[in-house]
């Protein structure tokens, strides 16, 4: 060591791989005999050991520095939350962002199971879809699958369809029986409303996928056509392919929709249980209640995998096939991943390619604990307070998870791992330091050549089977990829129908109000299923409303019509009376 220092002088004090290499340069020409020249016993020739390339290329780790962590935040961090971001949220007055952070979270932690939720979404639309089907082909109503299938799917977002029994028989009495044509065009209408407000976001989830592809396509461009390139970049990349199974959960999300607010749905099926009421002359009760991210409103987060029983009336194994191609899914973008770190120089399962196992084998282990997690789940009374308590668990163990596995991204992309003793692949198969190597003459040839052949092969070939997954997945989930809808008139039909009778039917009348869970909802009139508050703000004024809505009715000399206009979208949002002006 000491002949070392006095020939070339002392070494870098952090990990400098061009360091290490132009001193290696010198040293092979002052002293072509040194002992630090000579490869590891079973090493490939022009490789130094372990002891050596510290000496040469100095010890520890060095960061990336201030540029480069800005440049990974810019290409990799922001479209990766871009890509996270367009999943289907569901506005919650009561949650804000913390709804939003919760499942963008939890999908980070628990992706099979975050898209397992969203094929058992669609698996549950499917079965809906064929019960009804079933119900109604001996009727000659097949044309009307789709309006009697869309309110049963609303209503599985609420307590996942624990009544859906009860639903379907009142739903199909209606569809069956012709003297309820009234009540069979109120579930025509409603099924148009929640159709229309319901949330489509394929166009924005292609354009973030577009966008996080074309960082990683840029990156590899760079690369290839670059004089120099980062030792870092196939590892970069790798790292980011981990998380390829995005790709098909932003596509399943987005096939699967989702409603603006919380509200819309709730306003929509007030009004249409109104509606049914008055029509048939008794009391309908859909299990309606304020929707909430533990209750189904999230659908990413679903503890009752399994609705083989309670949507098609049979015991089937199709929930467990849903949950393996989950499961594959994450399984493909870890073997790409590792297969680019495998060969990265120096070639072998190194610490980062440890690291990506690692991501894979915690998703697993979450899977397993959230599995049993859920049998616990169902055993229970099933209590709001116990869903509740359950999705807050639940939530804050993929959180943990997470933000765990965010830490070790940041971690590698910032430089903790650029080191000669992550480069030259020392834990690899147990070879210890004394076997360790590392190239510090042909590795940024290696690299250039693995950029500019192997790797966009791989990446390629794990986009391409990330988006075969989630068309194969939305096939057998669903069963088609072009279900049964409404036709495009069929909305403005519609709007021109109701248009024509209030302009026969004068002004409209003050909307009565019904309480559920302890929510006040005008439900006739124009008002449609507006929001009017909690009860206990408003008892004062219950007295004072009716009889001004009875001196009123009794003044109005002119036809007023009992069926109520659908729910606008600028109705459908909750608005709380000002209690001070009050």
């Amino acid at each position: 060591m000491e002949e070392l220092l006095r020939l070339l002088g002392p070494p870098p004090s952090h990990f400098n791989y061009n360091s290490g290499q132009s001193r290696y340069q010198n040293l092979s020409i002052l002293s072509p005999n040194h002992p630090f020249l000579i490869p590891p016993p079973g090493a490939p020739s022009h490789t130094v050991g372990l002891e050596a390339c510290e000496a040469l290329a100095g010890p520890g780790y060095a960061t990336y520095g201030l540029g480069n962590a800005l440049d990974a935040i810019a290409t990799w961090v922001v479209p990766l939350l871009i890509l996270v971001g367009n999943i289907n949220y569901a506005s919650f007055q009561r949650q804000a962002y913390w709804n939003q952070l919760m499942v963008a979270l939890g999908l980070l932690g628990n992706p099979i199971h975050g898209m397992w939720a969203l094929l058992t979404k669609l698996d549950a639309k499917r079965r809906i879809e064929a019960r009804v089907r079933r119900e109604l082909k001996s009727h000659n109503k097949e044309r009307d699958v789709w309006i009697y299938s869309t309110i049963l799917y609303t209503l599985d977002d609420f307590n996942f369809s624990e009544k859906f029994d009860d639903h379907f028989d009142i739903l199909m009495r209606i569809a069956i029986d012709p003297a309820q044509r009234e009540a069979a065009e109120a579930c025509h209408q409603a099924a148009i409303q929640l159709k229309v407000s319901r949330v489509n976001n394929t166009r924005r989830a292609l354009l973030a996928l577009l966008g996080y592809l074309s960082a990683i396509t840029a990156n590899i461009l760079r690369s290839i056509f670059a004089d120099s390139i980062s030792l870092h970049i196939s590892h970069t990349i790798a790292l980011r392919e981990v998380n390829f199974w995005l790709l098909c959960a932003i596509l399943l999300s987005a096939r699967v929709g989702g409603l603006p607010s919380e509200w819309n749905s709730v306003g929509v099926m007030m009004n249409l249980q109104s509606r049914l009421s008055d029509t048939r002359g008794s009391a309908i009760h859909f299990a309606l209640e304020r929707l909430e991210p533990w209750t189904g409103g999230n659908y990413t987060w679903r503890p009752i995998k399994d609705v083989s029983v309670t949507l098609s009336q049979s015991k089937d194994s199709r929930h467990r096939i849903l949950a393996f191609l989950c499961f594959l899914s994450v399984t493909a973008a870890m073997a790409m991943s590792v297969a680019i770190s495998y060969n990265t120089p120096t070639k072998g399962f190194g610490v980062r390619s440890i690291v990506e196992i690692s991501f894979w084998a915690w998703w697993c282990v979450n899977a397993i604990v959230t599995y049993y997690f859920d049998k616990y789940y169902l055993q229970k009374d099933g209590s709001s307070s116990h869903k509740f308590l359950y999705w807050i668990t639940s939530s804050a163990k993929d959180a943990l998870v997470a933000v765990f596995m965010l830490s070790l991204l940041f971690s590698a992309w910032s430089g903790w791992w650029n080191s000669c003793y992550h480069w030259s692949m020392a834990i690899y198969a147990g070879i210890g330091r004394k076997k360790a190597y590392i190239d510090l003459v042909n590795m940024e040839k290696e690299i250039k050549t693995l950029i500019e052949t192997l790797l966009p092969g791989l990446v390629g070939f794990g986009v391409s089977i990330q988006l075969l997954f989630a068309l194969g997945m939305i096939w057998f989930s669903q069963g088609s990829l072009r279900p049964p809808t409404m036709q495009k008139e069929e909305p403005e039909t519609l709007y021109l129908r109701l248009l024509d009778r209030n302009s026969l039917n004068g002004p409209p009348r003050i909307p009565t109000q019904v309480f559920v869970n302890g929510l006040r909802w005008a439900e006739s009139g124009n008002s449609g299923g507006r929001y009017l508050g909690d009860v206990a703000e408003h008892e004062e004024q219950d007295t004072v409303e009716q009889e001004q809505q009875q001196q009123m009715e009794g003044n109005n000399t002119l036809a007023v019509d009992n069926q109520d206009t659908p729910l606008l979208p600028f109705q459908q949002r909750p608005r709380r009376r000002n209690t001070e002006k009050e």
